[in-house]
């Protein structure tokens, strides 16, 4: 069965955003095995909340490369960028929202998520669309996605001690 690029986005959206809220609990479900905590939240942080819009991200696209790979030779470096672009948005939206409203609102929290899903794969679509940033080296955003998974379970392990990593209060 063919799709468009842009059903197939929007239907990848809507999935990793549905893995992303059950991966939120997944630590809990198992018991709080320390190896679940490598890849979900293991706290209310902003940093561990962030494994909530990456490893969706990456899943998903694991699926959509045997799909695109001959089609889109930017798809790699497109799935990094998507990727990054999900938890900028979360990290700068959390952040301006809790700076001027003054509290934490878990309604606002779940509507950046889906937002920030949303605007991942709405900068992917675009992407991949336009054959953008096909000039960047494959092997450079595999080593990209290398590095963040390696930063999820350091920082896990050893969060810094500075707000990003800190559950609110």
């Amino acid at each position: 069965m063919k799709y468009s690029l842009k059903k197939t986005e929007l239907i990848c959206c809507i999935i990793a955003a549905i893995l992303g809220t059950i991966f939120h609990f997944v630590y809990k479900w198992s018991g709080e095995n320390p190896v679940a905590g490598l890849f979900f939240p293991v706290n209310e942080s902003t940093w561990e909340h962030l494994k909530l819009v990456f490893f969706p991200i990456l899943l998903v696209s694991i699926w959509e490369y045997f799909m695109f790979q001959t089609k889109y030779d930017n798809f790699i470096c497109v799935k990094l960028l998507s990727a990054l672009t999900g938890m900028a948005f979360t990290v700068v939206a959390f952040y301006t929202y809790t700076g001027v409203y003054g509290k934490n609102s878990d309604v606002m929290n779940i509507l950046i998520y889906f937002a920030a899903m949303a605007a991942a794969y709405r900068f992917s679509y675009q992407m991949l669309r336009k054959h953008k940033l096909c000039s960047m080296p494959a092997r450079g955003c595999y080593v990209g996605f290398m590095v963040l998974v390696l930063l999820f379970v350091v920082f896990t392990i050893f969060p810094p001690p500075i707000g990003l990593f800190a559950p609110p209060l």
